[in-house]
């Protein structure tokens, strides 16, 4: 790591949250924070142009936490100048070196703070394990173990690893279905059903994990939620004014999950290219070629639209096919519960108890992106339809006992696991 990126790495690990505590409640703090980062940052490049496209990077994650956390102390302290323009790198501003930086980083970063740039290259690399076998890798860009955040907490840490993991599986699921839905692998094949057992133990093992987050059963204890409404979700602000807060919505297997599966609004184009303008340009065309294809269901009953009468493999990929989408339903409803537990009931608690509620930046009442606790509801709705029920009631129910009884035997045998790593050391695992 170059010096100049390892100083600002350190500085933010060491450093950074104490300085937000302070400043939150100082505004003099606040210009002091200010004038050191400035002061750190003149050790910089003045230009960016030849700064390997590693450091670039390393130095968008840094970064991306200071820009945040400036945005945010300025809100709190009700500055109208534009702390992200005063702010400089040399003769550019702070907004101008991070674009500089988001171009020379050859990864398709935008101007501003990301999922990535937070989640997938802050916490170190995670590997997933089918019965053993390396299935795939979500690289993270540090040597070390030390996650960066603005709290300085394990909270914190816990959840950056929880979207890690969880963006990591989903990844794994989606990837199995891919040559599935692309009509790469025949729908009604033994290959097809192995994808689709895997998928579901992949997807069953993100929903365990979720589970397991929101019961509290993290070695570290448990996940506090007054961090996250009134500290960690603080730091969800705009950049700018076309500009969305980086938050679980900009998950691109997440939503490509939705458009495999099927959801009536990524089938909106203004609603894709509004979540793809704070994505990886990679990923932006991930997200737009998954809801420009069929869905799952759709490729399944055309496969067996084709098809009678039905051989036991039909079957067998017919059960398959609808249980991975009752997985995904209650995977999504996982989801809701932890949102309700964390954020929508005690938000409610919090705004009937005016005097207790502290200065925010981020409405608390819905999510980063604008969505109400109704609109959550709304999707978790839209993913109970499974398209693949009539098809199934019209079976035999034996026969659909029968390779259920399969599938289920196949599925208790299939173990994943998950691996965190930094410069090739294991640093946490865990198995479902």
């Amino acid at each position: 790591m170059d010096t100049y990126s390892e100083q600002i790495s350190r500085w933010t690990l060491d450093h950074l949250p104490a300085r937000i505590t302070e400043a939150l409640n100082s505004l003099a703090a606040f210009e002091r924070l200010a004038a050191d980062m400035s002061h750190l940052l003149a050790a910089l490049p003045a230009r960016p142009d030849h700064v390997p496209a590693l450091t670039c990077r390393r130095l968008l994650v840094n970064l991306g936490f200071w820009g945040s956390a400036l945005v945010r102390l300025a809100l709190v302290h009700s500055r109208a100048d534009a702390v992200l323009d005063s702010t400089t790198v040399g003769d550019l501003s702070f907004r101008h070196y991070y674009a500089r930086l988001a171009v020379q980083s050859a990864s398709g970063h935008p101007p501003w703070q990301s999922f990535a740039s937070i989640i997938t290259w802050n916490v170190p690399t995670v590997e997933i394990r089918l019965d053993g076998d390396l299935h795939s890798r979500s690289e993270g860009i540090f040597d070390g173990p030390r996650v960066r955040t603005w709290t300085g907490t394990a909270s914190e840490v816990m959840l950056w690893e929880l979207f890690k993991v969880g963006a990591a599986l989903g990844s794994a699921a989606n990837r199995s279905l891919d040559p599935i839905v692309s009509g790469v692998v025949s729908a009604l094949s033994e290959e097809s059903l192995s994808r689709l057992l895997a998928s579901h133990a992949f997807l069953r093992s993100f929903r365990q994990r979720m589970v397991n987050f929101a019961r509290g059963q993290d070695p570290r204890g448990e996940f506090s939620i007054d961090v996250f409404m009134n500290q960690i979700r603080q730091f969800g602000v705009p950049w700018q004014s076309r500009a969305e807060a980086p938050s679980g919505p900009h998950e691109v297997e997440s939503l490509a999950r939705d458009a495999i599966f099927g959801m009536p609004q990524l089938r909106h184009g203004q609603w894709v290219r509004d979540r793809s303008r704070s994505m990886m340009s990679a990923e932006g065309k991930r997200l737009e070629q998954a809801a420009d294809a069929p869905t799952l269901g759709e490729v399944i009953q055309r496969s067996t639209a084709k098809t009678r009468p039905f051989d036991d493999l039909t079957v067998s990929v017919l059960v398959a096919a609808h249980d991975i989408y009752e997985e995904r339903r209650k995977l999504s409803a996982a989801h809701y519960g932890i949102a309700r537990k964390m954020l929508y009931r005690p938000q409610r608690a919090q705004s009937s108890d005016r005097a207790g509620t502290p200065t925010l930046a981020v409405d608390n009442s819905q999510g980063i992106t604008g969505m109400s606790e109704h609109d959550v509801q709304r999707f978790d709705h839209a993913r109970r339809v499974n398209p693949l029920e009539n098809v199934l009631a019209a079976l035999p129910s034996d026969e659909i006992s029968h390779a259920r009884s399969l599938i289920q035997e196949s599925l208790s045998t299939h173990s994943v696991s998950v691996t965190l790593r930094h410069a090739g050391t294991a640093t946490s695992c865990a198995q479902a």
